[in-house]
């Protein structure tokens, strides 16, 4: 149920308006989770649960997919990026984005960076564009998370400390409410730097904690990771480097995560649905459905953690520019992979510079 499959094709116009630049984005977007599997021990922990399990053993929850297409527009200019815009509509549940962020620098050596924003989750076909249990007609999900966040980084040109801090409501329909607690920070060293090329690495800390666990998928769950407690500790090392019309980076972190659970009841938000799922999950333990419950147990874990990058643009004219990005995350039951390619026009010839560090062109939903 957690699973996802999801494709984009973000299409981006950038043009010059005053001091800045205007930005518009459309991206059609395809997304699947597949259907839900028919055992009892399966089918009772989606949708509308132990009861309807037990009322309809024989049918099932339907096709998990969805389409639409995302709208956006934004501007930037020095420090300054804002935008507003669309989950996709199409989607069972649409929400409006938006964004300001604003990074300054308080000395030659500090800055920081102040982000208010609502953005979409994409954990699952459930938090990000809602789903749809077809026995019952039940309809929830689509999550958007606001708040704020303030970085801080110091770099001297050889070291580099950073610290952040944010604070997230987190809301969808028919989905018990949320809140999200974030702290974390680290440092770096330029191990070998130059004006075409730089190694660092360094030490990373993460401290997370959600008010509910809301992680399953039942109706008043928004299907996304939301432990009560989360440690994580990194050693990330990147290289980046542009030669010639190629600019491209690598990178990748390995450490030890922690996280903790609290137990939840199937239905968050609704107190007579639960009290009839506990009886449902009992009526079914006696019929010898082995470990038939209306509780989602609580748990800990320990294990490690790693995550691998790269990405690269290359000039193949004046005007005319490839690139592509590939990443993988991995953790305790959790794999994440993705990759993007795409062709940058520009409507003036460029010989200057390559970017560098480079970057790639990304979904408009990966934040």
């Amino acid at each position: 149920m957690s699973q996802l499959s999801e494709i984009e094709a973000p299409v981006q116009l950038k043009m010059s308006v005053g001091d800045g630049h205007l930005l518009l984005g459309v991206t059609p977007t395809g997304a699947s989770a597949g259907s839900p599997g028919s055992p009892y021990g399966t089918i009772s922990r989606f949708g509308g649960g132990p009861v309807t399990a037990l009322a309809m053993p024989e049918r099932g929850a339907g096709s998990q997919s969805d389409s639409g297409v995302g709208l956006s527009v934004g501007y930037e200019s020095g420090g300054f990026r804002a935008d507003i815009g669309s989950t996709p509509l199409g989607f069972g549940q649409s929400d409006v984005t938006a964004g300001a962020r604003y990074r300054t620098a308080l000395t030659d050596d500090l800055t920081v960076a102040v982000d208010l924003s609502r953005r979409p989750v994409t954990d699952s076909l459930l938090s990000f564009a809602g789903v749809r249990d077809a026995r019952t007609g039940d309809r929830w999900g689509g999550v958007s998370a606001s708040g704020g966040r303030v970085d801080l980084t110091w770099d001297d040109g050889e070291l580099g400390i950073y610290g952040y801090g944010s604070l997230h409501g987190l809301t969808g329909t028919r989905v018990r409410s949320n809140a999200r607690a974030e702290l974390g920070g680290g440092m770096y060293w330029h191990v070998h730097r130059t004006s075409n090329a730089d190694l660092t690495a360094g030490l990373s800390f993460t401290g997370l904690s959600y008010q509910r666990n809301l992680r399953y998928f039942t109706v008043g769950h928004g299907g996304y990771f939301s432990p009560q407690q989360f440690v994580s500790f990194g050693i990330p090392v990147e290289w980046a480097q542009r030669n010639g019309r190629l600019s491209y980076q690598l990178k990748g972190s390995v450490g030890v995560q922690y996280f903790k659970e609290d137990a939840a009841p199937y239905f968050p938000n609704s107190p007579s649905r639960q009290v009839s799922a506990v009886q449902a999950a009992a009526d079914a333990l006696a019929f010898g459905e082995t470990g038939a419950t209306a509780i989602y147990p609580g748990q800990s874990r320990t294990g490690l953690g790693y995550n691998l990058g790269a990405a690269m643009e290359y000039q193949m004219h004046p005007q005319v520019f490839v690139g592509g990005h590939l990443s993988l995350n991995n953790a305790r039951n959790y794999r994440e992979f993705a990759g993007g390619l795409y062709v940058r026009y520009a409507f003036q010839p460029y010989n200057g510079l390559q970017a560098f560090p480079v970057n790639p062109l990304r979904s408009p939903y990966s934040y």
